[in-house]
């Protein structure tokens, strides 16, 4: 029992464990804020107008990832292997070179989302969707490169956290004071908040980077086009098909049955992907720890912050699916008395959604490790399974076809992401390590 004691005491005082513990702590804060603006607009614009809101989401959020042209992420990668290297006036390049192409996404993703809103509203509504989607741009690079450079917590802390501070704040006085709101005026609050969250994380890099990289400010930037475009395209296709994977069910459900049922399957799948957000959780330190260890190649606190992950991950499956499990009805009602109806579609989604958290940080590896097109692959086969079986079964089976359809194209993707990460970059990244002790089974990289 002693030497029990002792290895957790000795688990839980790694820097490892400590800095999961803290992105943790910061997605259980972005977890709350984001499930009080669900909620709360659930209960404040009401059932169509909310799933007209979530429609409207789900597709301006869809196009900031298709505008951002993968940028998000290369900008990780760029910035930890010339670092490492001490290739400052590279990094800065890929800094230039993100912003600009951040840019010209943000504008073509603006222009082109105001005028499929304005189609069906109004100029007032357009304007605040293609704000939505530019501020949407810049905010996930800035919170990839503060991630980066400063902390999780002004990374994604930021981005989750201020983003919804301010629709949050107004639709509390909403509700308690018995007060009206409109889709247009929730957007433009959360346009307002993320713009504020912009403004903080650019105020921090520059404090950091002066401190820290002086010289990269007097640094002539290089830039390696020839390799950053291909490399953006197929992060660029990755990134769209995975938020195909977040957001594109809410829209075909839609399409296929009536705003309600989107609304309705919008809250069980935000419910489901608490899953995701824990798995997130474990992502963001991975990404800020991984890539720096990997480049470095740093064997030692690779092995020990993969297996600090995979315990904390596997007790964060079990603990979720039990959670479902007993409170599942309770959590619904929360949103209202009329989503407790669909608590066999949230454990349909919840199989799927905690297969994925399983994998770890497995899909995250591929890409910063330069295998983003194996990536891109299993992404786009897991969004043909699903769009194929919505058109096939949703109008027959309704929303339990599409929970179902979605919850398979998960285990298959979870299934190829967590073999082809392994057998790309030598590592067992997913909770199963735990299974085959603290020693990993090494294997020889291959290129994709």
């Amino acid at each position: 029992m002693k030497n029990l004691f002792a290895s957790l005491a000795s688990f839980a005082l790694r820097s490892e464990t400590r800095g999961v513990i803290v992105s943790m702590m910061v997605k259980a804060a972005s977890i709350l804020s984001a499930f009080t603006l669900f909620t709360l607009s659930a209960r404040v614009l009401g059932e169509e107008q909310f799933g007209q809101f979530a429609l409207f989401f789900s597709a301006a959020s869809m196009a900031a990832v298709a505008a951002a042209f993968g940028q998000e992420m290369l900008i990780i990668r760029i910035w930890n292997e010339n670092v490492a290297a001490g290739r400052i006036s590279v990094a800065k390049g890929g800094i230039v070179f993100g912003l600009l192409i951040s840019a010209l996404g943000a504008t073509l993703g603006a222009v082109v989302m105001a005028g499929l809103v304005y189609f069906y509203s109004n100029w007032a509504a357009a304007l605040s969707a293609g704000l939505f989607v530019a501020a949407a741009v810049f905010l996930l690079f800035f919170s990839s490169l503060a991630r980066s450079i400063v902390s999780i917590l002004v990374g994604d802390g930021q981005r989750e956290l201020t983003a919804l501070l301010f629709a949050n704040v107004v639709l509390i006085f909403c509700l308690v004071f018995d007060w009206s709101s409109s889709v247009t005026s929730v957007v433009n609050l959360i346009v307002l908040g993320k713009v504020v969250a912009i403004a903080l994380q650019v105020f921090f890099l520059t404090r950091v980077l002066r401190r820290m990289y002086p010289e990269i400010f007097a640094a002539k930037p290089e830039f390696a086009v020839d390799r950053w475009l291909p490399s953006s395209t197929r992060l660029w296709f990755a990134s769209i098909l995975e938020s195909s994977n977040q957001y594109l069910d809410v829209i075909l459900v839609g399409y296929l049955l009536d705003p309600i049922a989107a609304g309705a399957y919008f809250v069980t799948t935000r419910l489901a992907n608490g899953f995701a957000s824990v798995a997130d959780a474990f992502n963001m330190f991975a990404m800020r720890q991984f890539p720096e260890l990997y480049y470095k190649a740093d064997e030692g606190g690779l092995l020990r912050l993969l297996q600090t992950l995979a315990i904390l991950t596997a007790l964060a499956v079990v603990g979720g699916l039990f959670v479902v499990g007993v409170a599942g009805h309770w959590l619904l009602m929360i949103f209202g008395s009329e989503y407790m109806a669909y608590y066999h579609v949230l454990v349909i989604l919840c199989l799927g959604s905690a297969a994925m958290a399983a994998t770890g940080p497995a899909a995250p590896v591929l890409m910063l490790t330069g295998h983003e097109g194996a990536y891109l692959r299993i992404v786009a086969l897991s969004v043909f399974i699903r769009v194929a079986g919505f058109f096939l079964i949703v109008p027959m089976f309704g929303i339990v076809g599409a929970a179902t359809t979605t919850t398979v194209s998960l285990v298959a993707m979870a299934v190829l992401v967590s073999v082809r990460s392994r057998t790309a970059t030598g590592y067992n990244v997913t909770a199963t390590r735990i299974l085959g002790g603290l020693a990993p089974d090494r294997m020889n990289a291959k290129e994709s």
